[in-house]
């Protein structure tokens, strides 16, 4: 155990528990309730299915509580940060930080988008910005970034 949780591969089951992961994260960037019920159907679920067909880790605490989440799915054009949550409680542990390395062991390159929340964080870890992507459904422009896990230059 590292810091009070330790990353394992996520379970089918736990789809209920890393969806409310999702969801409360979005919301403590002071999003409405009405904003986080529409974007529920989409991006802040999490299936069982979902799960089975993809690498999903999640973060627990000791007494195996999930905090957090990552999912990395394969691309032909190549990997994607799809997921990557914390619940706001246990946010600046250096848990979002050991999911981000866990997904490099899997894809030393990957590419993601963020909530403008968030970019700071990604940045701090070595990420850096190839574009911006127009979210229809959150109204608002995300960033577009790529992580190497061996020099982001």
């Amino acid at each position: 155990m590292s810091q009070g949780f330790v990353i394992r591969d996520a379970s089918p089951q736990e789809a209920g528990q890393l969806s409310m992961i999702a969801q409360r994260a979005k919301a403590h960037w002071g999003y409405t309730p009405e904003q986080i019920e529409l974007w529920r159907g989409s991006f802040l679920t999490v299936t069982a299915d979902y799960i089975a067909a993809r690498q999903v880790w999640v973060a627990v605490t000791g007494s195996d509580r999930p905090v957090a989440f990552a999912a990395l799915e394969h691309h032909r054009d190549g990997a994607v940060l799809e997921h990557l949550w914390v619940l706001p409680e246990f946010m600046g542990r250096g848990i979002g930080a050991s999911l981000m390395r866990r997904a490099a062991i899997e894809a030393p390159e990957f590419t993601f988008t963020s909530d403008s929340h968030a970019d700071a964080f990604y940045y701090k870890l070595g990420a850096r910005k190839i574009g911006e992507v127009h979210s229809t459904l959150q109204g608002r422009i995300l960033t577009r970034f790529i992580y190497r896990k061996h020099g982001n230059t």
